[in-house]
């Protein structure tokens, strides 16, 4: 080998310990860069040169920059961070749920059923007081109206929830274009070289829109040959080379409520998602603000139906001249269970009690509800036909599907009593509530807008508190329809677990979070950034390059002393 040779395999060597320096002091530079991956010059020795029977290396050469990651450890890691965002999620959501709630403040359910409850046993006291009887109704008009306010939040949050679902179909569109166009960006710019990252600071931005995208549905990120990426969800490709795959929005209308789903747009397939912010949105919007509805409007069923099942038992301070059921049916000649009633109807009987005002007297006709599953049993219109034969009445069917009973005079008024069969409070007559859910619960118009008939009274109409004292104990007292468990004790079982769900959640949030955080330091120490290893490498690179250069100044030296012999 020629000193000539010499000189430029040192020359060689010259320019890579340049370019291990320019390396190291990127690195140094980047050290508190978010997202950014360690790199490490890529050395290979030169080809080597015969001369004569020996064979001599020829220097060193730089064939690229390596990115210093544990593909495993970062797979990982972008799975624990969709698992993550989805817990995360639900941890929002059940904070939402938690503050609906409110059960530490002063204007909680619980305090309001303790306080209408006590507003009837004042009744107890003076049932002819007109303004106790006006506290009841106040005090029920304060509960129906929070039960449908909280039905409300969360319906607020799951209309919240669909506004995030049609965002996040935005910002994966956006994601996975970026992705493609970083695909072609480094794919162009490494041209098939097989360092495999020689675009590091592409790969970099690659590999941060990748988590970022993992933090919306959990993907996978599969790399080619040529350097680009192919990314998966759920089975189906998003990207794949320089190509993305846009989703859209779509409405599901295949449950009993519309749903904002996201789908591939150019097959309409769903986009099947097991982790990620959509999948927390999914399980938000589903499980627990669905959950969490329906309890709440099983709750206000109960509360609807045991306290009106007492109610129509009672009579007022006045009987009715006309009453209209605030309940439909929607099939009048079908047995009477098979009507449509949202309470069901049994076996049983109820009594109308007739008064003549005129002369004081009282008649009591019962009518006959056979349940029994034969033929003849009884229909709507049979009952209409049982009412109307009572002397000084008259019972009707509204189109829509109300019963309504008239008296035939301004002389005579009538009560209920004795309901065994459960109709009274079914279609909606003498009742106290009225509605089908939390977000329907009001009070009858019957009752709040005149007190005095409030059923307060088992003996007929007037001032009696019987029955005033069934309606008070129905907080407290155990009902068989319920378990045996009280109204209050249903509503207690109902925030307890929504705080055991909480606490589950929660509990599981942190668990991911713990294990996001040990992946990310297994992540940061083969990944991240150590200036002490930075220096040490500079301090390497540094003499090297000291020594190239003395070796290229001996050889120049030599050079010159054979030019002038």
């Amino acid at each position: 080998m020629s000193l000539f040779a010499t000189i430029q395999q040192s020359a060689n060597a010259l320019q890579v310990s340049q370019l291990g320096l320019n390396v190291v002091g990127n690195n140094i530079a980047n050290a508190n860069t978010p997202g950014y991956i360690r790199q490490e010059l890529v050395q290979q020795p030169g080809a080597g040169v015969r001369i004569g029977d020996t064979i001599l290396g020829y220097g060193v050469r730089a064939v690229g920059v390596r990115q210093k990651y544990n593909e495993f450890v970062f797979d990982q890691m972008r799975l624990a961070s969709s698992s993550l965002a989805s817990s995360e999620k639900l941890d929002e959501t059940y904070s939402q749920i938690e503050a609906i709630f409110s059960e530490l403040s002063s204007s909680d359910i619980s305090s309001q059923l303790s306080e209408f409850s006590a507003s009837i046993h004042d009744v107890l006291n003076q049932p002819g007081n007109a303004a106790l009887r006006r506290l009841v109704i106040e005090r029920g008009r304060t509960l129906t109206s929070n039960i449908r306010t909280m039905a409300q939040r969360f319906t607020d949050i799951g209309l919240t929830i669909e506004r995030e679902v049609q965002t996040t179909a935005s910002d994966i569109n956006r994601l996975t274009q970026q992705i493609a166009q970083l695909n072609q960006r480094i794919v162009s710019l490494e041209g098939g070289r097989t360092s495999g990252s020689d675009a590091v600071g592409l790969r970099d931005e690659r590999l941060k829109v990748l988590r970022e995208l993992s933090d919306l549905v959990d993907v996978r990120a599969v790399e080619q040959p040529s350097g680009a990426v192919t990314v998966y969800a759920g089975g189906e490709y998003l990207v794949a080379d320089g190509i993305f795959r846009e989703v859209a929005v779509s409405v599901d209308t295949s449950g009993e409520n519309n749903q904002t789903m996201i789908h591939l747009a150019d097959t309409d397939a769903p986009l099947i998602v097991s982790a990620g912010k959509l999948h927390g949105l999914y399980q938000a919007r589903d499980r627990a603000l669905g959950e969490g509805l329906d309890a709440l409007d099983q709750f206000a069923n109960d509360l609807m139906a045991q306290f009106n099942a007492i109610h129509t038992q009672g009579q007022g301070q006045r009987g009715f001249t006309s009453v209209t059921g605030t309940n439909v049916s929607d099939d009048v000649q079908a047995p009477l269970d098979l009507a449509g009633y949202q309470t069901p109807v049994e076996n049983g009987a109820f009594e109308i009690v007739v008064r003549d005002l005129e002369t004081g007297q009282t008649n009591t006709h019962r009518i006959r509800v056979q349940l029994s599953g034969a033929v003849d049993d009884t229909s709507l219109e049979d009952l209409r036909d049982a009412v109307s034969a009572i002397s000084g009445l008259t019972a009707s069917i509204l189109p829509d599907g109300e019963f309504r009973i008239e008296s035939d005079s301004t002389s005579i008024d009538f009560a209920f009593q004795n309901d065994t069969s459960g109709f009274l409070a079914a279609a909606g007559i003498n009742t106290f509530f009225v509605g089908s859910s939390a977000q329907t619960i009001d009070l009858n118009p019957v009752v709040a807008d005149d007190p005095a008939m409030l059923a307060a009274s088992l003996t007929g109409i007037g001032n009696g508190t019987d029955n005033a004292l069934a309606l008070a104990n129905a907080f407290d007292l155990p009902q068989a329809q319920l378990g045996d468990r009280s109204i209050k004790q249903v509503y207690e079982d109902l925030v307890v677990q929504i705080t055991q769900d909480i606490n589950v959640q929660s509990g599981v949030s942190d668990g991911l979070r713990n294990y996001l955080r040990t992946l990310e330091s297994e992540h940061l120490a083969a990944s991240g950034v150590n200036l002490d290893e930075e220096a040490v490498k500079m301090i390497f690179y540094q003499r090297a390059f000291q020594a190239s250069s003395r070796l290229i100044q001996a050889s120049s030296e030599m050079l010159d002393v054979l030019v002038n012999l």
